[in-house]
């Protein structure tokens, strides 16, 4: 059963199901049809977005931090997010290598369009990584 993002604990509750690896979880808050926009990459469906988070980051583990400056508008989500990224293997994100035990921290401002149900239709990230 799909889940609705009305407020700042749904947000957390969508993070908290990422941290943990809870793909089902975390697609319980997509529509099936969402579109993901990665600050690297544009994902046009549910398998896409789940073979990118399990396959292309699985070098990585990524932790989600919790959620500030949240603003909801007509349909649309605004926040702002302080990312982790641990090398659990050798292995390179943006193009740049990493080693097994690096990790590096960045924020990231992410926009969630929002269907009529209340789903991510269209997640856009924002991010500089230097």
């Amino acid at each position: 059963m799909k889940k609705a993002l009305r407020s700042s604990k749904d947000i957390e509750n969508f993070f908290d199901a990422f941290n943990r690896r809870d793909w089902e979880g975390v697609f319980q808050y997509m529509s099936d049809d969402c579109v993901w926009n990665a600050s690297e990459k544009r994902l046009e469906s549910i398998g896409e977005i789940r073979g990118y988070w399990t396959t292309y980051h699985g070098s990585i583990e990524e932790t989600l931090g919790p959620p500030r400056n949240v603003v909801f508008g007509d349909n649309i989500v605004f926040l702002e997010v302080r990312i982790r990224m641990d090398f659990v293997q050798n292995g390179d994100f943006f193009g740049k290598p990493y080693k097994k035990g690096e990790h590096f921290e960045f924020d990231c401002a992410d926009v969630y369009e929002l269907s009529d149900e209340g789903t991510i239709r269209e997640g856009r990230v924002y991010s500089r990584i230097h």
